[in-house]
């Protein structure tokens, strides 16, 4: 799923969690919660060594899955659902209700419209598979498609146009 739809959902989300609980930290942790969990997608650009960083290389590197190995840790599914299942049936204060449903809608976004197996977005299935997406990525997105070629070609590690 591209940055800019989910801080548009998350800036939905935000303003609307603003207006119900009529207080600024709320509508600030919805806003953060759907947007900065992606930060991790740093660390995957330095943890696959994709060289100096840069605003493009970074962005390309992401929309066409360049990254050998996907360890997206923020991602992980073991420390978001109990989080969720907290700021839903829990005590929680509003700020953290606001960020778990940013929290859910990031993730339902990711799982929907990222080609991926629903349980790769468990970290420990990741490590099960060594963190390669060759193993959990069922689809390319089209940007992906458009660097590889077709998902044949990413499994081989390839791109079928010499890209």
């Amino acid at each position: 799923m591209t940055p800019g739809r989910h801080a548009a959902v998350s800036g939905l989300l935000a303003a609307g969690c603003g207006f119900t609980y009529g207080a600024w930290a709320p509508a600030l942790a919805a806003f953060a919660a759907g947007t900065c969990i992606d930060a991790d997608h740093f660390l995957d650009f330095r943890l696959n060594r994709m060289g100096p960083f840069g605003p493009g290389r970074f962005v390309a590197a992401c929309n066409e899955f360049r990254f050998r190995r996907f360890y997206l840790l923020a991602h992980a599914l073991e420390w978001i659902l109990p989080f969720l299942a907290w700021t839903a049936f829990g005590d929680a204060p509003d700020w953290a209700r606001a960020a778990g449903l940013s929290l859910g809608a990031h993730i339902a976004m990711d799982l929907v419209g990222n080609g991926m197996r629903a349980r790769a977005y468990f970290l420990s299935y990741r490590v099960m598979h060594g963190f390669d997406p060759r193993a959990f990525v069922l689809e390319l997105p089209p940007t992906g498609l458009a660097y590889w070629g077709s998902l044949e070609a990413f499994r081989r590690g390839k791109p079928a146009r010499g890209s």
